[in-house]
């Protein structure tokens, strides 16, 4: 009912009551395989909604390119970007590891040039965080649940409907992006703040199995192929016999 409130703009995302509250929620959804990711459709639908310099816009990309979960992403700011060995760095201790463990993401061009559209729209937040809650002009943080709803908001009117395509959605896909990109191990875990191997290993494992039955299908339509060749090769005269040379040989 709370969701529907919001949704509905009768109360604001900040007043949710029931923020901080449990249910078996969660539980449902490791259940039934977790989070959903977004594929290229929803991804393409976004982006033709809302355009580079728009909130939505900002949000999203925030999401795509950092690989953040969202009680990182919903406090990422211009603390979080710094520069080593001469490369932009997206760098953020996560709230998950309550702070032991550092996501590393290189800043992706296309990232670079949604945070400059969203300086020249004046969206982009100067004060501890890039997107959030207007306040007096201000950009001041608000809470992840609060920044979620308003994501799944902008993602409803982009035509994204799936009840389960959220923020996460978003992660998931990148992290089967780089698993297909050959990322190893080391990497996403460097990039996706992971701290258990097993994280990783499961896109790649995933990654190798779709690889495997590609390359393997290209096998057997090669093999499919060199059989219609050998049948377009044969005499199509039914009454003709073919004597091979060898045969011809033995003959008195």
């Amino acid at each position: 009912m709370i969701g529907w409130m919001i949704d509905e703009e009768h109360i604001e995302p900040d007043d949710d009551p029931t923020i901080g509250l449990k249910s078996g929620k969660a539980k449902a959804s490791r259940e039934s395989g977790g989070w959903v990711p977004w594929t290229e459709e929803d991804m393409a639908k976004y982006r033709a909604r809302w355009p580079l310099g728009t909130e939505a816009r900002l949000m999203f990309d925030i999401l795509h390119y950092t690989h953040l979960r969202l009680g990182d992403a919903s406090r990422f700011g211009s603390a979080h970007l710094q520069r080593t060995l001469k490369t932009m760095m997206v760098k953020v201790a996560t709230e998950k590891s309550k702070g032991h463990t550092t996501a590393t993401v290189p800043v992706h061009r296309d990232f670079a040039v949604s945070l400059a559209a969203a300086r020249n729209a004046g969206i982009l937040g100067t004060g501890e965080v890039f997107t959030g809650k207007l306040v007096k002009g201000e950009i001041v943080p608000m809470n992840k649940k609060a920044w979620a709803a308003k994501f799944k908001k902008f993602a409803r009117l982009a035509g994204v409907n799936e009840p389960k395509e959220n923020c996460h959605g978003v992660r998931k896909a990148r992290a089967e992006v780089a698993a297909y990109s050959e990322c190893t191990e080391a990497q996403m875990m460097a990039m996706f703040g992971w701290r258990d191997h097993k994280m990783p290993a499961l896109y790649i494992a995933k990654a190798n199995r779709d690889k495997l039955a590609i390359s393997g299908m290209e096998k057997i339509e090669t093999y499919d192929q060199m059989e219609n060749i050998a049948d377009l090769a044969m005499p199509t005269d039914q009454n003709r016999i073919v004597t091979f040379e060898s045969n011809w040989r033995k003959k008195p």
